[in-house]
């Protein structure tokens, strides 16, 4: 029986029970009217029937007992009503009242309670045909009529049966849908739920896969950065570029992976801010410009006067759009020009609506290859993917982006003549911010710079920012063409103040045109001077020692770096004065570091990967900070439960055994509010809801590896500049704030005469730096002490390369270190080695050993005397201890495991160093070179002189 017949049935049997009661005043009334029966008479007889029902359906319900009884009831009460109006011209109506009751039992779906209706009619006329014939036909009752009357009973309950049954059967097959589709429903709802499971699934198993594979990618790219700040020779800079370059695109491959799931699974997640589209549009070219200038390929730019300077969306999802298509244009383009426009389409109100375009003159597609275009992991056809590459997610991710955003892409191309992709977007307008120039002042606005750069887009785009600030620029293609313009200035016109130029250019490269105009007598003015570079700033800078350069900067350039190497580089300018060519150099954008009021400060990173741990340290180190590690959470929330006053923040892995970075943040938390000690996530988890679940438990902020370090220094300047009382904390302290003084101050730190080192000027070149200055100088000691012996024999065994590669690290760290006349002698060695004129070069080896004595011993006399070349001068409380360390140490070196600088801490604890003569120690400058032979070559040396030494006190 469905739910739907038995609902019907039970609220047709309550209904009985008021409708059966609710007859006793009607014969009440009746009987008063006709005086045929007693009130109390027709009272009793009602209220018998009604409660004989009422009590079988308190107790059977509806079942078969109720429904049969119910049937005899309600032909009962026409009976009463016939017998109540004896006589009276009604009675006759009241025969009506029993097909009326008769049908009413329709409602029980019941066909046995029809038939009982039916049959107590036919059998109470009968009877009273018979026994009372004139109660029924009081004129003349016969029983054709009788019979005729029954007939009619019968034909309608056989109707009534009739419908009851095909009611009920529909009701039973409703009955039965409606269980099938609960039954299907609650399938639906199991397979929804295993859905989302295999989603969440999905999710975790992409974060965890995404993880991992960001770790050691975390480890490639972190290397391959300090590696590229050393001296390497060409072939090996190129190996390390490649390296990085391979590294970036396959964290751009995991990157596009990521997006595509959180798209897919409707989690991508917009940051909507204010941006200028003109910048952003700038800043993505210039991002392609050196893979253009490889490909020997021309860029436009049309974008429209007309758009606002201030749009509302998220730029960096738009700029990852533009970055994708211009780096499909690139690789499918050999020859000729890329178009990159932008037209405002309309305005509505604060929002407008804007096309941007990147057109092509590649290969094409055809309308098939198109219409495959921005299916996921599909790209042209097979023959595209063999030949260039590519997952074929890019365009995927971008239609998922530009139409979450309200927007439109689409593609128009012919097979051999290019293709043009364009995006539609709503965007809000914002309100004018107030410009760049405004932080330089007017009258540097009116300065005349000359952009020099071999890249015509990263010409054009450098010339455009420093247009739009208000400075009067002009541009070159080369040095040459530098010096033409230079020279062919009047006397009477506003000269160059500004020489903003590339490092590597063809033919004459951005080092040789500046010396080439400081020695060219027809210049009258000598500019300032800044230099970009696409490589490696540290060989830059080691390069440049002794060239009159006022800053460096990284390429691609963006607006807020040339700012900052503004600000510095004209920060002493007046409104009238030039600007000084003799500047000290500004090398703050070629090493990301924090301000300096914040070096010095010592934080906390809680890293469990050891690899991760030494890349971390190298780049905190180098901004500025000092570091102290932790394995996991467990040990972390011990060290800052002891010394949590010591810290400035902390850098915490999330992912960690024994106690995760989540749990170890919550329980940090219970002490150390978050506006007091800084607590920022470094995991390889890049998932927004990882992110949140971070700042949940009670961290600051969110850093993805692998950590880019500008983005990591540009964090920790926010946080640790929001928390002032905790700087002060700190900065009262310490004992080690590098850049807080002046050069000379510091200088005063360092001995007075070392000569021929010119302290001052190294100071300038290390920013200021005295600790790290002192370490050089006697890493300096012990690593060039026997350069003439090694030259002899490299040469003597036909070794040329080797040589060359000696004289070259000679020549950059002696400039480093304003050491005069020594880069001069090993340059020229340099040249000599590298052309195979291995001759006649003992003369030269000579003099560039008379030229380092002085040097060398200098070195030496300042490792003496802040204990960094010397044992132990305390005893050492146990040997057995110490000869543990030693023994701990000399096997991590034989094994070449980086975990041989935190044993080198256990020696030098049991050594009894101090803090201080750590840096300076001979094996530690080794370990930092990752020069395990001589680290191994100076611990056995170490050990021999103890050990002679300890035979001396007991003889």
């Amino acid at each position: 029986m469905s739910h739907e017949l038995q609902h019907m049935r039970e609220r047709f049997g309550a209904l009985l029970v008021w409708l059966l009661w609710a007859h006793v005043p009607v014969l009440a009334l009746a009987a008063y009217w006709n005086q045929a029966m007693s009130v109390p008479a027709a009272v009793l007889a009602g209220s018998v029937l009604a409660a004989v029902y009422h009590i079988t359906w308190l107790r059977r319900g509806t079942a078969p007992a109720t429904r049969n009884l119910s049937a005899i009831a309600l032909v009962g009460e026409p009976a009463l009503l016939l017998v109540l109006f004896a006589g009276h011209p009604w009675q006759m109506d009241m025969h009506m009242y029993f097909f009326a009751m008769i049908a009413l039992n329709i409602a029980w779906f019941d066909r046995t309670a029809l038939i009982i209706a039916s049959a107590a009619t036919a059998l109470h006329h009968l009877l009273l045909l018979y026994l009372l014939p004139y109660a029924v036909f009081p004129r003349e009752g016969d029983l054709a009529r009788v019979a005729l009357h029954a007939t009619i009973v019968a034909l309608q309950a056989a109707i009534l049966a009739w419908v009851s049954r095909t009611v009920r059967s529909a009701l039973n097959r409703i009955g039965k849908m409606s269980d099938e589709l609960v039954s299907k429903s609650v399938a639906l709802q199991e397979r929804t739920r295993e859905a989302e499971e295999a989603s969440r699934a999905k999710s975790m198993f992409l974060a965890n896969i995404s993880h991992e594979i960001r770790t050691p990618i975390n480890a490639v790219l972190g290397f391959c950065h300090l590696l590229q700040r050393t001296a390497l020779e060409p072939r090996q800079q190129d190996y390390v570029t490649k390296i990085n370059g391979a590294g970036v695109s396959l964290l751009r491959l995991i990157s596009d992976l990521l997006d595509f799931s959180k798209n897919e699974a409707g989690k991508l997640t917009l940051d909507i801010g204010a941006f200028d589209l003109r910048a952003t549009i700038e800043s993505q070219v210039h991002m392609v410009s050196e893979s253009l200038h490889a490909r020997d390929l021309h860029i436009a730019m049309h974008i429209a006067d007309d758009i606002p300077p201030t749009l509302i969306c998220d730029d960096m999802r738009i700029s990852q759009v533009l970055l994708n298509l211009l780096s499909n244009a690139i690789k499918f383009t050999e020859a000729g020009t890329i178009t990159v426009s932008a037209e405002l389409l309309g305005i509505d109100g604060d929002m407008a609506s804007i096309r941007c375009s990147v057109r092509d003159t590649g290969i094409g597609m055809t309308p098939e290859q198109q219409s495959r275009l921005f299916t996921s992991f599909t790209q042209a056809d097979n023959s595209t993917t063999r030949r260039f590459g590519g997952t074929g997610l890019g365009l995927a991710i971008c239609r998922q982006i530009i139409e979450q955003m309200g927007g439109w892409i689409r593609v128009e191309s012919k097979p051999g003549e290019g293709s043009t992709f364009s995006f539609m977007l709503r965007l809000g307008i914002g309100a004018s911010r107030t410009a760049a120039t405004a932080q330089l002042g007017e009258s540097l606005q009116q300065l005349r710079v000359l952009v020099v750069d071999d890249n015509p887009a990263a010409r054009q785009i450098t010339a455009d920012l420093l247009a739009g600030w208000g400075m009067q620029v002009s541009t070159a293609a080369s040095g040459a063409e530098a010096i033409g313009r230079l020279e062919a200035e009047s006397p009477g016109e506003r000269p160059v103040e500004l020489l903003i130029l590339d490092w590597k250019m063809p033919g004459m490269d951005g080092l040789t045109t500046i010396r080439a105009i400081r020695a060219n007598p027809r210049i009258a003015v000598q500019p300032a001077t800044l230099v970009m570079t696409a490589y490696d700033m540290g060989d830059l800078l080691v390069t440049a020692q002794g060239d009159d350069i006022g800053a460096v900067i990284g390429k691609p350039v963006d607006a807020e770096t040339l700012l900052d190497a503004l600000r510095q580089l004209l920060a002493d300018r007046t409104d009238d004065a030039p600007l000084k060519a003799d500047a000290p150099l500004t090398i703050s954008a070629a090493l990301p570091r924090l301000q300096p009021d914040l070096h010095g400060l010592r934080v906390l990173l809680v890293e469990d990967n050891e690899i991760n741990r030494e890349i971390a340290v190298e780049l905190l180190n180098d901004a500025g900070l000092v570091v102290d590690c932790a394995e996991d959470g467990e040990i972390a929330c011990a060290m800052i439960s002891d010394h949590g006053t010591e810290y400035a923040a902390i850098l915490m892995d999330v992912q960690m055994p024994r106690l995760d970075g989540i749990a170890a943040t919550r329980e940090i938390r219970r002490t150390w509010p978050a506006d007091r000690l800084p607590i920022i996530a470094m995991t390889a988890h890049a998932y927004e809801a990882e992110r949140q679940r971070c700042l949940a438990a009670g961290m600051n902020d969110h850093l993805s590896k692998p950590v880019d370090p500008a983005h990591l220094v540009r964090t920790l300047n926010h946080w640790l500049r929001t928390i002032p009382h905790v700087i002060a904390d700190r900065v009262a302290t310490s004992d080690a704030v590098p850049n807080a003084a002046p050069a000379s101050a510091i200088a005063a730190t360092l001995p007075a005469s070392l000569p021929p080192f010119d302290i001052p000027a190294a100071l300038h070149r290390v920013n200021g730096n005295a600790a790290l200055l002192r370490r050089l100088i006697a890493n300096f000691g012990d690593t060039y002490a026997a350069t003439g012996h090694d030259l002899r024999t490299m040469i003597a065994a036909n070794r040329g390369e080797d040589a060359c590669r000696l004289a070259h690290s000679l020549k950059g760290v002696a400039r480093s270190l304003e050491l005069p006349e020594v880069p001069e002698i090993a340059e020229n060695l340099e040249i000599r080695c590298r052309n195979e004129q291995l001759e006649d070069l003992d003369g030269m080896i000579a003099a560039l050993e008379d030229k380092l004595a002085p040097a060398i011993d200098a070195a030496r006399q300042l490792a003496v005397r802040h204990g960094a070349a010397t044992p132990r001068t305390e005893p050492v409380a146990n040997e057995l201890q110490l000869a543990e360390a030693r023994a701990m140490l000399r096997e991590q070196i034989r094994r070449g495991s980086l975990s041989a600088r935190r044993c080198f801490d256990a020696y030098a604890e049991a050594l009894g160093l101090s803090a201080a003569a750590r840096p300076g120690h001979p094996v530690f400058l080794a370990l930092q070179q990752l020069d395990y032979p001589e680290a191994l070559l100076l611990l056995e040396q170490e050990q021999d002189r103890s050990e002679a030494a300890l035979r001396g006190r007991s003889a």
